[in-house]
């Protein structure tokens, strides 16, 4: 799927991947692994509803995003509730290294949706390693992957069993949970969905 694609979705207001006022994952994320502000990244940030809700949480938040549609809201959302956040029209990592200058270490870099769309092995073996190089240690990547379960329906994003998902990380980064949940916490019929959290080795 292209960037018209993303943007035309945008532009009409059909995004059927939205997570509502923020990702309902994220409280329960914060608390678990007791995360208080820091460096975060959301790649494919969309209209920036989690890390609006970040920044009220005095996380330093920057979000990247394909579609020039998105971006325009993210921003206006940004102005109205008085935030400040870093919006960059790029693609992960192709360009974002540009954008960025210098590689960033952030403490959490979460992507809702994203990940899964790449379905090649050498395409996860690069995402993983250039997410790797932006964690700080001991950071904390949290992934929401569509999961591919008994009776769980078809169509949609590509759907990942655990064991595609333990294998595409290893051994870059530790798997620090793997739970199965819901794409959309609260949302009836939401898609199965492995809630992943990844964690960047601390050093010794």
């Amino acid at each position: 799927m292209g960037i018209n694609y993303w943007d035309s979705s945008y532009e009409s207001g059909f995004v059927p991947w939205d997570p509502g006022e923020y990702d309902g994952h994220l409280p329960y994320l914060l608390d678990r692994f007791n995360l208080r502000g820091g460096r975060a990244l959301d790649i494919g940030c969309g209209t920036g509803k989690s890390l609006l809700w970040l920044a009220e949480r005095d996380f330093d938040c920057t979000g990247v995003e394909i579609a020039p549609a998105a971006l325009k809201i993210a921003e206006r959302a940004a102005r109205r509730r008085g935030l400040h956040c870093r919006w960059l029209l790029a693609s992960f990592p192709e360009d974002f290294a540009a954008e960025t200058g210098e590689i960033q270490r952030y403490d959490f870099i979460m992507d809702r949706g994203w990940f899964h769309l790449y379905t090649g092995e050498g395409e996860r073996r690069r995402i993983v390693r250039a997410i790797a190089d932006r964690l700080a240690p001991g950071g904390i990547w949290y992934s929401l992957i569509a999961a591919r379960v008994r009776g769980g329906g078809f169509g949609g994003p590509p759907r990942w069993s655990e064991k595609e998902v333990r294998d595409a990380v290893s051994p870059q980064l530790e798997v620090a949970e793997l739970q199965l949940s819901v794409f959309t916490p609260g949302e009836e019929g939401s898609m199965p969905s492995w809630r992943a959290v990844f964690q960047q080795r601390r050093l010794p």
